[in-house]
């Protein structure tokens, strides 16, 4: 086994695991050379294995305690001096007996006590297996695993805070609480129908369709609270565009401060995309130059502008760069995606051509990226644009794409109940409230096959 393969990255394969026979353990701290390095056990075999590596009895390890020990191989040789601790399930991350083993950060030592993990007939983790047990062993539920991903993966500080709350709970108990007052209004209808003795249709109905329309408001805020947390998640898609030559990559290196795109003064000359990353006002931008867009019958140009409009497609704010030399370059972008426009090349303007250009179109931006001048402007009207996109609102944010789905599905089931043929039937009404409590219990891992717990499970690093 080598240390270094596939620590920290995603498989694209879990199998299934029988969490009675089987014991499993990874490094939970990223691979390299560093302070520290944590390995975590789970599984039976786990305080067995901390004695054995130790040479100690088990009762000296208590619950959550920790204990600086001695890591011996089976050879009796000294490994490291290391802290310990021991949780007895099912009062552990997993639900199942963990051990936490924390080593000096040199990944000799982590690699040694592999070793002698494997020997005892433990295995390496799957990628997130700790936390698929954890939901196996209802420690949590699917949404809090989602947001335990999006918590690693945070780009922002405002990510990585929305991911907490998620984590810890808020937006299961907010979910739970919709489908309650599905489960409430089913309720209503169910009793209309099979056991009230007096005619209460229309007022029922009246009731029924009221909670309906309330729940799917709710429903559709956090649908579009999906946004805000990609973006902070993720962060923001910057996109640079534009005609050949008309200082795109020269834009691009100066706003990172470095020269990573080549500039000539040759059309054409970036023929793919090129990205890197930058804090802007604490925001996480992922920047991307792109080859120039133009009729061209050139084999390789073509591919590099069939690139660009895939950027285009998939960008969160587009800067278009325009040469304000030429009239060629101040053709309109085929998308409804948030632009900036950006005018290049103000080095080699007047005064007076710079501010017609300002009057022309008040919200542009002329900038040099050859001098850095009008950088700080772009910034600030980039912070001003991202921050009417990122909408914070809501008390509690979905943070996956699956979440979205499954609501999106929810709301096509109310809505159903709406519909002419449906709105007066309180018995097709209740099909309809039944299918929308259904897509809750898939959103929350009530009902969930194991290939959607796969493709979840399998975003994970090994370690968690």
């Amino acid at each position: 086994m080598f240390f270094g393969q596939c620590l920290w990255g995603p498989y694209k394969h879990i199998h299934p695991m029988n969490t009675q026979e089987t014991t499993y353990y990874a490094l939970s701290s990223p691979p390299g050379r560093s302070a520290t390095a944590s390995i975590r056990i789970s599984g039976p075999q786990s305080l067995a294995s901390l004695c054995k590596i130790t040479n100690k009895n088990k009762h000296i390890f208590k619950h959550g305690k920790t204990r600086v020990c001695n890591i011996f191989n089976s050879n009796k040789n000294l490994i490291d001096r290391a802290v310990v601790v021991f949780y007895r399930e099912p009062r552990s991350y997993t639900g199942e007996d963990v051990v936490e083993i924390h080593t000096h950060g040199n990944p000799l030592i982590a690699q040694s006590i592999f070793n002698e993990l494997s020997d005892f007939g433990l295995r390496l983790a799957d990628p997130g297996e700790f936390t698929r047990n954890a939901y196996l062993n209802n420690k949590i539920d699917l949404v809090q695993a989602e947001a335990v991903l999006s918590l690693i993966n945070a780009q922002t500080n405002k990510g990585v805070e929305l991911s907490i709350n998620s984590a810890s709970g808020s937006l299961s108990s907010h979910l739970k609480e919709l489908r309650g007052s599905l489960i409430n209004a089913l309720s209503h209808v169910e009793y209309e129908l099979d056991i009230s003795e007096m005619d209460n249709h229309n007022k029922t109905l009246k009731l029924v369709v009221k909670d309906i329309e309330k729940t799917t408001n709710h429903i559709n805020s956090l649908i579009k609270s999906y946004n805000t947390s990609r973006l902070l998640r993720d962060g923001i898609r910057v996109i640079i565009v534009g005609a050949p030559n008309v200082g795109k990559s020269t834009l691009f290196n100066a706003l990172l401060g470095q020269d990573r795109a080549i500039v000539t003064n040759r059309p054409g000359t970036t023929r793919d995309s090129i990205e890197s990353s930058l804090q802007v006002s604490n925001y996480s931008i992922l920047l991307v130059d792109t080859a120039g867009i133009r009729e061209t019958k050139k084999l390789i140009e073509k591919e590099g502008v069939k690139k660009t409009n895939l950027e285009i497609k998939g960008a969160d704010l587009i800067y278009h760069v325009l040469d304000p030399r030429t009239k060629k370059t101040t053709k309109k972008l085929p998308t409804t995606t948030q632009t900036i426009t950006v005018y290049s090349k103000s080095d080699l303007l007047s005064e007076p051509e710079k501010e017609s250009l300002i009057k022309e179109n008040i919200e542009a931006v002329v900038v040099s990226g050859k001098l850095g001048m009008g950088l700080k402007e772009l910034t600030q009207k980039t912070t001003q644009v991202i921050g009417v996109s990122i909408t914070q609102k809501e008390s509690v944010y979905i943070t996956s794409k699956r979440q979205q789905t499954i609501l999106l599905n929810a709301v096509a089931a109310l809505n159903n109940t709406r519909d002419p043929n449906v709105v007066n039937q309180l018995e097709l009404i209740s099909i309809h409230l039944k299918d929308a409590i259904n897509q809750f219990d898939w959103l929350l891992g009530k009902t969930t096959a194991d290939d959607i717990l796969n493709t979840v499970f399998s975003e994970f690093c090994v370690g968690k």
